[in-house]
C-alpha cells in the first residue's frame, strides 16, 4: 500500500473509531435502501476537515458522498477550464479536494459524485477577480432580466428583490452548452468518481432569461410574440390549460404565447443537461449523470424552466433527486408514487431537509417511506448534520430496506 494511503487509512480509521463510538445498532426498522449527503464546500477547505467527513459517513452507514466541487464558477479540483476557488488559497497549490475525498472514500466502499452547480456562477455584485472565470471571459452569457439589465448591473438589494441568489448564464447563451459539457466531461474523465451531480441547472426564475439573442432566437425557432412583451399571470396548476370560450379571447391569446415562450426556455435547460449528459457517458460510460431539481414538476418548470419531468421521459438522468426539503413523508410519498411509472430505469433519491428540521425529522421520513417506491434519500446537508449531532445517529437506527426481486 503507498504511504500516503496508509497515512490516510490511518488517519481515518483513527476518527473513525472516535465517531463510531457515538454511534448506536440497528433497531431493524425499514427506510430506504440508500442513504446519501449533499456536502457543500465549506467541508472541503483542508484536509481535517474531508477526513472527518468520510469518518462520520462510514460510521453510520452512509452510501454516497454528493461532494460539492463547482460552487460558483470555480474548481475545487485540478481543472484545466476553471479558476481555483479563492477559499482553498490557504492550501498548497497540489492539495486537490476533489481528489483527497475520492481517496479517503474509496478505502470504505463510500460512493463520490461530484456535484456541479450549473447555471449559477458567481454572488456578485463585483467581477470575480480570477480572470479565467466565466463571468470575465464570456460576459455576455450572464442572464439579462425582463428590464433589460444584465445581472451584473444589479446590487446584492435589486438581486434579493429579483429572487436570484446572485448571477446566472441564461441558459440559452450561445455555446454555454458546449462548454459547461466540457467541465463536466473533464471531471469524468480525470477522477474516479462514481457519478457527475447537477445542480442549479435552472434560470434564477422567470423575470430572467430576456437578452436580445435569446429573445431573437426564440422568434426564429417558434415565430411567436416577442416574450419581452408578455407576463407571467399563470401562477397556479392551469399553466398547462390555455383560457377558453369567446369572453377569454384575450386572455386566452396571451396563454398561448406565454406557454410557448415557457416551452422554448425548458428546451434550452433541457438542451445543456443532454449535452452534459453526452460528454460525461463520452468520458466514462460507467459514470452516473444525475440532477437535483425543484421538488414541485409543475412549478419547476414554469418558475425556472426546469423539465426534470422530461429528463425521465427522455432518459436524460440516472438517478434524480428532488429537492423535498419541506412535507411529511406522506406527501414525499404521494411524489415518489406519481414518478413510479414515468422515471423508467432512472433511480430515485429524495432530498431531506437536515437544515430546516429537528433532529429526529430525516430518520422519521425515512422510516416513513418504507413502503414507497423510493431507492434512497439524501440529506441536505453534511454540514447541518454535524452541527446537530443527533441526525445521523438517529438515521443509522432506520435499516435499509430489503429490496425484492424485481424491484
Amino acid at each position: 500500500m503507498p504511504a500516503r494511503a496508509r497515512a490516510v487509512t490511518r488517519a481515518v480509521a483513527a476518527a473513525l473509531l472516535t465517531i463510531s463510538a457515538a454511534a448506536v445498532a440497528s433497531t431493524g426498522e425499514q427506510g430506504p435502501q440508500v442513504r446519501a449527503l449533499w456536502v457543500t464546500t465549506e467541508s472541503l477547505y483542508n484536509q481535517e476537515e474531508i477526513e472527518r467527513l468520510v469518518a462520520t459517513a462510514a460510521a453510520y452507514d452512509v452510501d454516497a458522498l454528493f461532494v460539492q466541487v463547482r460552487r460558483a464558477g470555480d474548481a475545487y479540483y485540478e481543472s484545466p477550464t476553471e479558476p481555483r476557488s479563492r477559499k482553498l488559497e490557504s492550501q498548497p497549490d497540489a492539495f486537490d479536494p476533489l481528489a483527497e475525498v475520492i481517496s479517503c472514500a474509496k478505502l470504505f466502499g463510500v460512493e463520490v459524485h461530484a456535484w456541479l452547480n450549473v447555471n449559477y456562477i458567481w454572488p456578485g455584485p463585483e467581477m470575480p477577480p480570477m480572470q479565467r472565470h466565466i463571468a470575465n471571459r464570456r460576459p455576455e452569457w450572464i442572464a439579462v432580466g425582463r428590464d433589460s439589465r444584465r445581472l451584473t448591473r444589479y446590487t446584492k438589494r435589486e438581486m434579493a428583490g429579483g429572487d436570484t441568489e446572485g448571477w446566472y448564464v441564461d441558459p440559452a447563451a450561445e455555446g454555454f452548452a458546449e462548454y459547461f459539457a466540457a467541465v463536466a466531461a473533464e471531471v469524468a474523465r480525470e477522477y474516479d468518481v462514481d457519478g457527475v451531480h447537477l445542480d442549479f441547472i435552472r434560470y434564477p426564475n422567470y423575470r430572467f432569461g430576456y437578452g436580445k439573442n435569446s429573445r431573437s432566437r426564440y422568434l426564429k425557432e417558434r415565430g411567436r410574440q416577442d416574450p419581452i412583451l408578455l407576463g407571467y399571470h399563470k401562477l397556479d396548476g392551469t399553466v398547462y390549460s390555455p383560457a377558453v370560450g369567446y369572453d377569454g379571447l384575450a386572455a386566452r391569446w396571451f396563454d398561448l404565447h406565454e406557454l410557448e415562450w415557457l416551452d422554448w426556455r425548458a428546451d434550452q435547460v433541457t438542451r445543456v443537461v443532454a449535452a452534459a449528459k453526452r460528454a460525461v457517458k463520452a468520458a466514462d460510460p460507467d459514470v452516473q449523470f444525475s440532477a437535483a431539481p425543484w421538488a414541485d414538476p409543475e412549478h419547476a418548470y414554469r418558475y425556472v424552466g426546469q423539465d426534470w419531468l422530461g429528463w425521465l421521459d427522455r432518459g436524460l438522468v440516472d438517478i434524480i433527486c428532488p429537492m423535498t426539503y419541506w412535507g411529511n413523508a406522506a406527501k414525499l410519498a404521494a411524489l415518489a408514487d406519481r414518478l413510479e411509472a414515468r422515471r423508467g430505469g432512472a433511480r430515485l433519491l429524495l432530498g431531506v431537509g437536515a437544515f430546516n428540521h429537528d433532529a429526529s425529522y430525516p430518520s422519521m421520513i425515512a422510516a416513513g417511506l418504507s413502503a414507497s417506491p423510493v431507492d434512497g434519500i439524501i440529506l441536505f446537508d453534511y454540514g447541518s448534520c454535524w452541527r446537530k449531532p443527533a441526525v445521523l445517529p438517529a438515521l443509522a437506527e432506520t435499516a435499509p430496506r430489503e429490496r425484492t426481486k424485481g424491484e
